[in-house]
């Protein structure tokens, strides 16, 4: 199956669990940072301001919300951002209802980290 070349290829080509998550974390960010673009980069939807915020990927039996720098705010969120990169880490959503406040809350801290303090994505 080739790889797809839009984002809403890639959402329509995830299974029916997956993409449910993935357009709920799409449909969040276009409600809350309506500024923030996207396009595929190493083949998953990221969004961006300065650089890089968030991308989405399929799993298995989840989407993963991967934050950028997601290091810098791992302390704040230990039952929620996993992970021991760098700079990136990740959150596991494996339903549409966790895309809560909780969530809304960590994404919107990832993009003030964004705004204030970019870090460059090699």
């Amino acid at each position: 199956m080739p790889k797809p070349k839009t984002v809403r290829a890639y959402l329509d080509d995830l299974e029916p669990h997956q993409g449910a998550i993935a357009v709920a974390l799409e449909d969040a960010i276009k409600q809350h940072w309506p500024h923030l673009t996207v396009k595929l980069a190493w083949g998953f939807p990221c969004w961006s301001g300065n650089e890089r915020v968030f991308s989405v990927m399929g799993q298995a039996d989840r989407c993963n919300l991967q934050l950028w720098q997601g290091a810098e705010l791992a302390n704040d969120y230990l039952d929620r951002i996993e992970g021991t990169g760098k700079s990136l880490r990740h959150v596991k959503v494996y339903a549409v209802d966790q895309v809560n406040d909780e969530l809304i809350d960590i994404m919107d801290r990832a993009v003030t980290l964004d705004a204030t303090a970019p870090q460059r994505v090699r």
